[in-house]
């Protein structure tokens, strides 16, 4: 009976068309049979089935019969045509959307299809700062730590440079405009006051005590506004006692737009590189989260849901080469930036001088900022 047994099972087997057994395997190791038929393949195997057009059905019976730990996202690629179909952009779009993309978007946060098949990111105010270098990178600056700050409300947190120029060369780049009122302001603000203009320049108008009276004729005389005219008013600012807060105030004008371009350049500089590596936001919206808020009742820090600004993101392409990376070699979903991290791609870290790129940038906000200070 023992032998009957065997002979009949044996018969069974090899009656059984090798493509209803692959729907009795429970792993890849009870498939192996036939899939060392082609050759150990996969992919050949899916070609076979889609002749008969149960290739679908194959993929369904590794998704719902498989173990999960044994990695059942990237059999299924390997099914499809494996990393090397996916690079050169031979794979069924339809079916890795559908048994492997969409599997992962599911178990993601913050990450979703739009009703176009897109897939559309949602970030939070600050969260750009996610996508940049946490290492020094060869910088001297950490780009995780000013890309926290740039992209928050609070901005970048500045140590302003003293930065100063001579006062011929402030004088020298100031507009006609800016030339003829600076000359007119100095009239008006030290009008009648007797100042140490000691310099030869001025050695005709000094009178009998030795001072300079600032009146309407000597102003007039830095008048019309040539080289000489503002060589000689910048001797004049540089060399007067009673007049160097003038040339203080010009100074401290130049310094704020020396330290604005250049915490502009940063400004620019990371969100150039952040918008080179996700694109331009595609819309923006509201989404709710959990926030340390201080409580109006009690005066105590708590955890409360609010309601929070979002950008959306359109990272379809990017999204998707992670996905299948991911899916072949991890299989374990997570979110959208700690897939970034884990594969080492968060490198965002532009080199910025700080130092400005255009100086005339700094001549121009000059003019801009002088009659802040004056």
């Amino acid at each position: 009976m023992k032998l009957f047994n065997n002979l009949h099972n044996i018969i069974l087997e090899e009656s059984t068309p090798w493509y209803n057994k692959i729907f009795q395997s429970e792993d890849a190791e009870s498939l192996w049979p036939i899939t060392k038929m082609f050759g150990g393949d996969l992919h050949e195997i899916y070609k076979a089935l889609e002749g008969m057009g149960k290739e679908e059905d194959f993929l369904k019976h590794i998704f719902s019969h498989w173990p999960g730990e044994d990695g059942v996202l990237r059999y299924i690629i390997e099914a499809l045509g494996g990393i090397k179909n996916w690079n050169n952009g031979m794979m069924d779009n339809d079916m890795l959307d559908k048994y492997v993309i969409d599997v992962y978007l599911d178990d993601m946060r913050y990450i979703h299809k739009n009703k176009d098949g897109r897939i559309i990111l949602e970030l939070m105010p600050g969260e750009e700062a996610e996508f940049f270098n946490d290492n020094w990178s060869g910088r001297n600056y950490d780009c995780n730590e000013l890309a926290k700050q740039i992209f928050s409300e609070e901005g970048l947190e500045w140590d302003p440079f003293d930065e100063v120029d001579s006062i011929e060369n402030l004088i020298k780049v100031l507009t006609p405009e800016n030339y003829i009122k600076l000359v007119r302001h100095i009239g008006i603000e030290f009008q009648n006051q007797e100042v140490d203009a000691w310099r030869e320049e001025f050695e005709g108008q000094r009178e009998a005590n030795g001072k300079v009276i600032i009146t309407p004729s000597f102003m007039n005389g830095f008048l019309p506004d040539d080289e000489s005219s503002r060589y000689a008013l910048a001797v004049l600012l540089g060399n007067t006692p009673e007049l160097e807060g003038v040339e203080i105030e010009m100074g401290h004008a130049y310094s704020r737009a020396w330290n604005d371009v250049v915490m502009n350049q940063y400004h620019t500089e990371f969100q150039k590189v952040f918008d080179e590596f996700l694109g331009k936001p595609i819309g923006e919206g509201t989404t709710n989260t959990y926030k340390n808020v201080t409580s109006t009742e009690t005066g105590r820090n708590e955890y409360k849901k609010v309601e929070v600004p979002v950008k959306y993101f359109d990272v379809t392409e990017r999204a998707r080469a992670m996905i299948v990376r991911h899916a072949n070699d991890i299989d374990s979903p997570e979110d959208f930036i700690s897939m970034i991290k884990e594969f080492d791609m968060n490198t965002l870290c532009p080199q910025v001088e700080e130092y400005p790129y255009d100086e005339e940038e700094v001549d121009d906000l000059f003019q801009d900022y002088l009659w802040d200070y004056l």
